[in-house]
């Protein structure tokens, strides 16, 4: 039996006592505050982002982790595995999938079997397919099967969210929107969502009232759901709120809730929140 192991990046939020139970290996990407650089996951915890976040006293940016660390994880799990699968978030997130490209080019061709994976998102958009590939593995799937289902869940779970400023997305260079259209943006709280890993304009929503409503009939829109996860910065309170429209249409119990991690929360800002749909595989 071949052995097979993840790679991801730290902005796939996915839960540390997860990541250790399934074996996951996580790049942590840089979070650059004033003039201190901390790894994400590492040297700041999302508790201690978050206090930073909302006292308001540090300017954020994240960068990628080098090349060099990549390629350091790569060549360990080589002489581990035989195939490595690399997911992470969209190139149009930053550099992260460039580093692991460059990696890449830099290792034996007959070390081991790579595949190098852009999820085309973020957040637990990417963490549930990761997660779900780690499963497999340890519950003993193919090579082929990973990589059919890495591709299939991609293809198949879709990312929703808003803000509650746009001050943090503009500043952030994530989004591709010209600015006379940003400028008609500024007042409202629009509903966006991840287009093959861009983000673009959903629904013109005006209030957060409105736009957790956007959220639901997100939801709502497709014909068959299999899983729901919440997605929230700074404000929980408003989670139930949204379960509680969700409730009538999918099994509250088993709608997952996540807050974001801060390779997102620092281009979303405070307030913001979201919802991940998987259609499922038939879909």
């Amino acid at each position: 039996m071949s052995s097979m192991k993840i790679v991801t990046d730290s902005t796939a939020d996915i839960d540390p006592g997860v990541v250790e139970d399934l074996g996951i290996e996580v790049v942590p990407i840089l979070i650059h505050a004033n003039d201190r650089i901390y790894r994400m996951g590492v040297d700041i915890s999302t508790e201690q982002f978050y206090e930073l976040l909302q006292n308001g006293t540090c300017q954020f940016r994240t960068s990628a982790p080098s090349p060099l660390v990549f390629e350091h994880l790569y060549r360990r799990l080589a002489l581990e595995c035989d195939y490595i699968f690399s997911v992470h978030a969209s190139a149009h997130f930053g550099d992260i999938m460039a580093s692991a490209a460059q990696a890449r080019s830099k290792l034996p061709a007959s070390t081991n079997r790579l595949e190098l994976i852009d999820s085309k998102s973020t957040s637990m958009g990417m963490g549930l397919v990761v997660l779900t590939a780690a499963q497999a593995i340890k519950d003993g799937a193919t090579p082929d099967e990973v990589f059919q289902l890495i591709n299939g869940m991609i293809r198949h779970t879709h990312i929703a969210f808003f803000v509650d400023t746009m001050d943090y997305l503009e500043r952030s260079g994530r989004l591709s929107i010209a600015s006379s259209v940003l400028g008609s943006m500024q007042r409202i709280k629009p509903l966006m969502i991840l287009d093959e890993g861009e983000i673009v304009p959903y629904e013109r929503t005006r209030t957060r009232a409105k736009a957790i409503e956007g959220l639901y009939t997100f939801i709502e829109d497709f014909p068959h759901v299999q899983n729901v996860t919440i997605l929230y910065s700074t404000t929980p309170e408003d989670v139930e709120k949204l379960q509680e429209k969700i409730e009538p249409i999918f099994p509250r119990e088993q709608i997952q809730v996540a807050q974001f991690g801060p390779g997102t929360a620092i281009h979303l800002g405070p307030g913001s929140m979201g919802v991940v749909v998987f259609e499922g595989l038939e879909a």
